[in-house]
C-alpha cells in the first residue's frame, strides 16, 4: 500500500484540523467544563484552565494533524468519498481504535466517566474529521 501525500487535498486536511480543534474546545470548555475539571482534581474548569500547561495546546494541535492525516491518507488508499462512506469511516476508527485503546486503561484506573468524555470528543472528532475529508 502507497501513501500519496501528494493526492490529499490540503485544504480539506487544514479544515478538519480546525473543526477538530474546535469540536475539543466546545466539548471541554462549553459542554464538560465542570466534569472534566472534576476528574482531574480542580476545584472548578477554571482552576483547571490555569493548571494546565501550554505545551499541552501544543501537542493537541499536533495529535488532530497527526489524526487528520492518517484519515485522509487511509481513505485516500480505500477510495472513501461521500458523507455516508466519511461517516461510516470515522465510526469504525472511532470504535475500533479509540473505544479499543482508551477503554482498558480507564477501566483499570476505575475513570470511566474521564473514558467517557474523553473517548466522546475524540469520537466526535474523527466523524466530523473524516466527513469532511471525504465530503471535500
Amino acid at each position: 500500500m502507497d501513501f500519496d501525500f501528494s493526492a490529499l487535498n490540503w485544504l480539506a486536511v487544514l479544515a478538519s484540523v480546525i473543526a477538530g480543534q474546535v469540536i475539543s474546545t466546545i466539548w471541554f470548555v462549553v459542554l464538560f467544563a465542570a466534569p472534566w475539571a472534576e476528574e482531574y482534581g480542580a476545584a472548578d474548569a477554571k482552576q483547571h484552565t490555569a493548571e494546565v500547561p501550554p505545551s499541552a495546546y501544543a501537542m493537541g494541535v499536533l495529535s488532530t494533524a497527526t489524526l487528520t492525516l492518517s484519515i485522509a491518507l487511509l481513505q485516500a488508499a480505500l477510495g472513501t468519498s461521500g458523507a455516508v462512506e466519511g461517516l461510516m469511516l470515522g465510526g469504525f476508527v472511532a470504535v475500533g481504535f479509540v473505544a479499543a485503546t482508551m477503554l482498558p486503561g480507564q477501566a483499570f484506573l476505575k475513570r470511566l466517566r474521564v473514558f467517557a468524555i474523553a473517548a466522546g470528543s475524540q469520537t466526535a472528532m474523527i466523524l466530523a474529521i473524516s466527513t469532511i475529508l471525504a465530503v471535500w
